[in-house]
This record gives structure tokens, sequence and C-alpha cells, in this order.
């Protein structure tokens, strides 16, 4: 990237993204071939005031050969100080979390399927070491994304490497709204201020339930938890935070928890999704009163099935998350094999966990008390698309009042 790429894309990072303030430690997770970007990051978090950096630092390839080699059992061990190097800085409560990975979509393509799906059990666990702060509302966290070439020659096949990794490049300044000319850090402050104010329209209608329809046959109906909150990337965790942050970058879309006992119907994906290094394509999950029963797909199923069926909480719905059609990411035409960026192009939904944040008063709630309105716990969260041009949404009100929220893959509210 050029030079004045990676500093933008660091500032708004930094300043927009975990919003670091004056004495906090930033838990940078980063990997080997973003290194330019995380170095320009430390610089930066430094700039506005970090107490320290610590970074965890992984190489793609370091990890491809430990799949290819190790066994399943070795692969599954999560080794105990790779979760305490990152808990005790978090639970210092002065610590922020960033995460700026390079996608590798085919680098484990020979990898056995049981070794892929070991090594990524572990680091679902090292995740959700995060995730507990996450599901407790006190902690300022983004994810991003870097390029690498590998992925830029699976998003632009027709081009040659050089030309896909620079379309690749600008792809990704383009949807972080990083250009030459202006602030990003004012770009996101306008951006999270629309989403908000589309989250805070949903909210005023408090729906009871909503039908989900579109093109390839998605016929889902769903309630959503009682005193539910719709959310933005910019507005979460606002009661235990010291200031705003924006969960994931980029991010176009507005979300809330679904009732996990009262989803029916079936769901067709838009898009592929990549569970364990597997490209899983064209599927399908059918639900009743709450639970997956039943999926099928074109390519890699039993890799859905894994993820799908793996004990009863990831059954179970845990997001519902709309975004229009006019998303600058769906502009760009193009499928990027990323889940961040994806699910950022398209209306979807996600097996697994739930966001306290997106109940009122959730994260002062108990586990238990959150279960019984309807939140799903579990350990893991996998988000899948089911946006189309013609998606329908209909919300239906605690007093049978039906309002269309999208229709022909746009809001109409």
């Amino acid at each position: 990237m050029n030079k004045w790429q990676l500093e933008k894309l660091a500032r708004v990072l930094v300043r927009t993204g975990v919003n670091i303030r004056e004495g906090e430690t930033l838990v940078l997770q980063t990997d080997t071939a973003a290194i330019d970007l995380a170095r320009e990051i430390t610089r930066e978090a430094f700039a506005a005031g970090a107490k320290d950096v610590e970074a965890f630092i992984s190489d793609a390839e370091i990890n491809h050969y430990k799949a290819l080699n190790c066994t399943p059992e070795t692969l599954r061990e999560l080794p105990e100080w790779k979760k305490e190097g990152i808990d005790s800085i978090l639970r210092t409560g002065k610590g922020v979390q960033m995460g700026v990975m390079a996608s590798r979509p085919s680098l484990n393509s020979d990898v056995p399927d049981e070794n892929l799906k070991a090594q990524f059990l572990a680091s679902n666990e090292l995740r959700n070491v995060v995730r507990n702060y996450i599901h407790q509302g006190c902690l300022k966290w983004t994810g991003s994304i870097y390029p690498s070439m590998e992925w830029a020659k699976k998003v632009f096949p027709e081009c040659e490497d050089e030309e896909a990794y620079t379309k690749l490049e600008n792809a990704i300044c383009k949807m972080m709204r990083v250009d030459e000319d202006s602030d990003p850090v004012e770009n996101w402050k306008k951006h999270c201020e629309e989403l908000a104010e589309r989250s805070k329209k949903l909210n005023g209608l408090n729906f009871k339930s909503l039908h989900i329809t579109s093109e390839l046959g998605t016929d889902l109906t769903m309630d959503l938890v009682k005193d539910h909150i719709w959310c933005s990337a910019g507005e979460m965790g606002a009661q235990n935070v010291n200031a705003p942050y924006v969960a994931n970058m980029p991010t176009e879309e507005v979300f809330t928890d679904p009732d996990f006992r009262s989803v029916n119907g079936i769901a067709y994906a838009s898009f592929p999704l990549f569970i364990s290094g597997k490209l899983v394509t064209d599927f399908s999950i059918t639900f009743k009163d709450g639970k997956a029963v039943d999926c099928a797909a074109s390519q890699n199923v039993e890799f859905l099935r894994e993820a799908l069926f793996r004990d009863e909480t990831t059954r179970q719905l845990g997001e519902v998350a709309l975004v229009s059609k006019k998303s600058p990411i769906r502009q760009m035409g193009r499928i990027f094999y990323n889940g961040l960026i994806d699910e950022n192009a398209a209306c979807h939904l996600a097996f697994g966990s739930s966001f306290p944040d997106c109940v009122k008063n959730g994260t002062e709630l108990s586990k238990e008390e959150l279960i019984e309105r309807g939140v799903n716990f579990s350990v893991s969260h996998n988000d899948f698309m089911i946006g189309t041009d013609d998606i329908k949404v209909v919300g239906t009100t605690y007093d049978g009042k039906e309002v269309v929220v999208m229709e022909h893959g746009d809001f109409v509210l």
C-alpha cells in the first residue's frame, strides 16, 4: 500500500475503530501479511496516548505447515498461555482489542478435513477470550482486513497479479472510506450517524416479529427478543465503555437479536461461506421451532454440518442484520470471500451467539435472564448472507400492524 493509505487506515482504525484513550493498552492481533499496517497502527496508537501496544502476530504459512503435519489432537489443543496473554490485559479494564488479518482463501486446500476442523476449534476458543468481554459490553474492539496476493487473485481472477493486488488495495480503502482528499475519521463520523438514524427508526417501531423472503427461496419467520435494540457497529457498549467505538470496519449493517426459540422456515445463502478454511457454496438451512433441522450445499456441506450441529446453541440463530443493496461494498459487484466484507454487502443471519448489547440493559442482566428472553449463548458465531436484490423484510408490531422494512433489496423506511 502507499504510505498515505497506510497512515489513513491506521488513523481511522485507532481513532475511530477502538477510539483509544490515554493510558489504554492496545491488544493488536494481526498476521505477517499485514505487518506494514500493524507498524503504522502501533505508531498511531502511541500518538493517540496509548500506554502500550501488545502485538500478537501469526503467520499463515507457519499455521499451514502445522495443519499439514500435526495430529488433530495437537491442533485442537490451545495452550493456556495464549489465552492468558490476551486475557491478562483485557481483564484490567484498560485494554482495547483490534484484529487486522489478511485472507488466504486457498492456502489450506491440501490440509485434511479433520485437521482443519481441529485448528478452527482452537482458534475459535482463542476468539472466545475476547468474545467474553464483548458480551459483557465492557470492551472497545474492532476488526478489519488487509490484502494478500492470494486473496486478490481470488477476487479479481481476470487480472494479472499486481493489477489484482492494486485493485484489492483500492477496494479496501474505498470500503474503509479512505481517500487522498478527506479525513477518514470525519467520513466515518458521518457514516455512523447515518447508521444510527436507521437503528433509531427501527427501534421506534418495536417489532414483535420479522418475515424475510427472497427470490432464492428464503421464507423465514422469527420473533425478536423482548426489549430488543437495533444497533449499528458504532453503537455497541455505550453504557460500559469510556468512548464510542466501531466494532468491525468496514460496516454497513444494522442488527439485533432474534428470539432463538422462534425461528421457522428456510434460509438460502446468497454468498459462499468460509468455515474452517473450506468454502461452502449454494447452501440452505431449514429451521423448525428455533432449531436448524437440516442443511444442504453444493460443496463442502459436511463443514457446514460440523459448525451448525455442534451443539444445541449452534443450531439456533443469534443475529439478524439488515444491509441495503446500495451498500458501497455490494455496488462493487464482487464476492470477496471474506466474512467481514461480504456480510456488509447483504442482509445476513448468524447461527450461534447473540449480542447482549442488543437488549435494553442487556449487559446488566445475568446469562439466565438473557436466555429467558431468547438471547442465544454459544461458543461460536457464524454469519451467512441471505440478501438479494429482491429481498423483502416485513415487521409485525405487538398490535398486529405489518410494516414493510425492506423491499427489492433496499430500505423503504
